[in-house]
C-alpha cells in the first residue's frame, strides 16, 4: 500500500509540474532596466523575418518594429487611450516630401540622423537598394509596385545621400498609402552585400532569421516556435525617450486556454487570439482589460461564379437573402464587430450600404428566385472551412441553418489550414468562406485583389469588365471627387450582383494586464511595440 501511495505521490508531483511548465514557460530575459519588460503570449509564430517573403501575421508584426519606411500613417490617441492610425500620412524616415504639380514625382528628404541598428547612416542609397531588390528581387513586392504606377527600378534615383526622388508612369492615388508598409522599410545595402552569395545574391537566407534594423526595435532572440525576444534599436533616430518599455518577449502559445491562464496568473501582460465567447468572462476580472478595436478585416461568403449554381447571379442573391447576419454578430462574435454591407470595408473610404437589400428580404422572394434560376427544390452542398478557425466553423453553422430553410442543405468540410489555401489558390473551390484586410485601407486596393478579373486572390472567379475599368481608374485618380463616384458605382454593381455574401467584419482584441498601455495599432492591425507600457 506504501508503494502504491508513493508511486501516486510523484504521478502527481510529475503532473504538477507538467502543468505548471505549461501555463509559466520560462521566459528569455532582458538586462534590469528602469522601464518595463513587456511579455506577450501569440496564437501564432513567426515564419521567418525575410521583409519580401514573410507570409505569417505574426511575422508582419515582427518586421513592423524592425524595419522602418519612408512615411507613416499619422495616429490619434481615442478616448480609451488607444493609439490607432488614420488613412493621412506624414514623414517617418522622410523628414519631409514634395510631390509635382502632376504628381508623378517624389521627391523625399532624408533624416540625417537615422541610423540601422549597427550605427550605419540611413541613406538614399540604401532605399535605392531595397527598391530595386523589391522590383527585381524575391518576394511578392512586385504585386504592389504597379499600385504606385512604378514598372523599372530606373524610376527610383538617388539625387545625394540624403535625397531619394520616385517618377511614375501617372499619377497614383496610392503611391504615399504604400509607402508606409513596413515592407518599404529600409534595408542595408551594406549589411546584404556582407551576407549575399553567388547562390543567394539578395541575402535571403540571412535575411530569414537577423535584420539590422531601421525601425525602432532589433531581435535579439530568436527560439523558432517558442520565444522571440525584441530590445530597443540603441540608435534609432526617435531617441530613448520614445521608448515606452525596455523590450518584448514574444511567446508562442498555441492553446487558447493555456494563453488565458497565463495571462490570468500574471505570467503575460497582452494575449492575442482570445475566442470571442470567453471574453464576457475575461471582463469579470478586475486585473484585466479588453482592447476592442474596429477592423478592416471583412469575412465573407465565397460564391464561385464559375461553377454552378453559383454561376448564376439569381441563386447568389436568393442565399444572400437567407443568412442570419445579425444572429452571427451576437453569437458568433458576441457582439464584437459589425455586419459590412459592400466589398468595401466598413470605414474604408467610399463604403456605403445604400445599394444592400438582402437583410430585411422576404424569404419568399428568395424562394422564387431559386424557382426561376431551376432550384426550386433547393440543392446539396459542401461549404468549406479551415477546422482551425472556430468563428468559420460557428459561421457556418448559422448559415447551414439560415440555407435550409429555402431547401438548400448544407454539409460543413473542415479542412486543414494548408488544405484550405491549396483549395482556394485553385479557384475550383465553390462555397467556402474567406476573409481578407488590406493593408492599406483602400477601397480599389481591396477590390483589385478580390473580384478584378483574373485576381490570383479572386477567389470566386468574379469578373465584371465595368468594374474592372472603375477599379483601374480609381486606382489612378488623385481626384477624391471622382474617386468617390467610381466606388459607389462599383460597389452598386457588384452588390446586385452577389459574388460574396458579406458576413462580418470582427473587431481586433487584444486583451491585457489593467495595468498595460500604449496599445497601439495601424491599418495592418498589428501592435506598434514602443509604446507598450506598465503603470504601477
Amino acid at each position: 500500500m506504501k508503494r502504491v501511495v508513493a508511486v501516486l505521490a510523484i504521478l502527481l508531483l510529475v503532473l504538477t509540474l507538467l502543468i505548471s511548465q505549461s501555463i509559466n514557460p520560462k521566459f528569455h530575459t532582458i538586462a534590469q532596466a528602469e522601464k518595463p519588460v513587456i511579455r506577450i503570449a501569440y496564437d501564432g509564430d513567426i515564419d521567418h523575418i525575410e521583409l519580401m517573403q514573410f507570409r505569417s501575421i505574426s511575422a508582419y508584426e515582427a518586421t513592423a518594429n524592425l524595419y522602418e519606411p519612408l512615411l507613416t500613417q499619422v495616429t490619434f490617441t481615442n478616448p480609451r487611450g488607444e493609439i490607432v492610425g488614420l488613412d493621412e500620412v506624414e514623414g517617418s524616415l522622410a523628414e519631409r516630401y514634395e510631390i509635382s504639380e502632376d504628381g508623378t514625382t517624389f521627391t523625399f528628404y532624408l533624416r540625417r540622423e537615422a541610423k540601422f541598428a549597427d550605427g550605419t547612416p540611413i541613406t538614399a542609397h540604401d532605399f535605392k537598394y531595397t527598391f530595386d531588390r523589391a522590383i527585381t528581387g524575391p518576394g511578392y513586392l512586385g504585386l504592389l509596385i504597379p499600385f504606385m504606377a512604378i514598372d523599372s527600378a530606373d524610376q527610383i534615383q538617388v539625387l545625394d545621400d540624403y535625397t531619394l526622388q520616385i517618377s511614375t508612369n501617372e499619377p497614383a492615388a496610392l503611391t504615399e498609402t504604400i509607402l508606409t508598409f513596413q515592407i518599404f522599410g529600409a534595408i542595408s545595402e551594406a549589411t546584404a552585400s556582407e551576407h549575399a552569395t553567388s547562390d543567394d545574391p539578395w541575402a535571403e537566407q540571412y535575411f530569414h532569421q537577423n535584420a539590422n534594423s531601421s525601425g525602432p526595435y532589433q531581435i535579439t532572440h530568436w527560439e523558432q516556435g517558442e520565444e522571440y525576444v525584441f530590445e530597443p534599436n540603441p540608435n534609432y533616430w526617435r531617441g530613448e525617450t520614445f521608448f515606452q518599455n525596455a523590450g518584448v518577449v514574444f511567446k508562442v502559445v498555441p492553446d487558447a486556454e493555456t494563453r488565458e491562464a497565463m495571462l490570468q496568473a500574471g505570467e503575460v501582460d497582452i494575449a492575442l487570439g482570445i475566442p470571442f465567447s470567453d471574453l464576457g468572462d475575461l471582463l469579470e476580472d478586475p486585473n484585466l482589460a479588453v482592447h476592442a478595436i474596429p477592423s478592416g478585416r471583412i469575412y465573407h461568403l465565397g460564391m464561385n461564379n464559375a461553377i454552378a449554381p453559383f454561376d448564376d447571379a439569381r441563386v447568389r442573391q436568393a442565399i444572400s437573402m437567407a443568412i442570419p447576419y445579425n444572429a452571427m454578430i451576437e453569437n458568433v462574435l458576441y457582439g464584437y464587430g459589425q455586419q459590412p454591407k459592400s466589398p468595401v470595408s466598413i470605414g474604408m473610404e467610399g463604403y456605403t450600404d445604400e445599394f444592400w437589400t438582402y437583410g430585411d428580404a422576404d424569404l419568399e422572394e428568395a424562394r422564387a428566385l431559386l424557382e426561376t434560376a431551376g432550384y426550386g427544390n433547393g440543392f446539396v452542398v459542401d461549404l468549406t472551412v479551415p477546422e482551425e478557425d472556430q468563428t468559420r466553423l460557428d459561421a457556418a453553422e448559422w448559415i447551414k441553418v439560415g440555407l435550409e430553410r429555402l431547401g438548400i442543405t448544407v454539409n460543413i468540410n473542415a479542412v486543414s489550414t494548408a488544405e484550405f489555401s491549396e483549395l482556394l489558390f485553385s479557384h475550383e473551390l465553390p462555397f467556402f468562406i474567406e476573409q481578407w484586410y488590406s493593408w492599406g485601407n483602400d477601397p480599389f486596393f481591396q477590390l483589385t485583389f478580390n473580384l478584378k478579373c483574373g485576381a490570383v486572390t479572386n477567389y470566386v472567379n468574379y469578373c465584371n469588365e465595368e468594374v474592372d475599368a472603375l477599379i483601374e481608374a480609381g486606382t489612378f485618380s488623385r481626384d477624391a471627387e471622382e474617386r468617390a463616384d467610381l466606388i459607389r458605382r462599383a460597389q452598386e454593381i457588384i452588390v446586385e450582383e452577389a459574388p460574396w455574401a458579406y458576413l462580418y467584419q470582427p473587431d481586433r482584441v487584444f486583451v491585457t494586464r489593467a495595468n498595460v498601455t500604449g496599445i497601439a495599432i495601424f491599418n495592418d492591425l498589428t501592435l506598434r511595440y514602443a509604446y507598450l507600457g506598465i503603470t504601477e
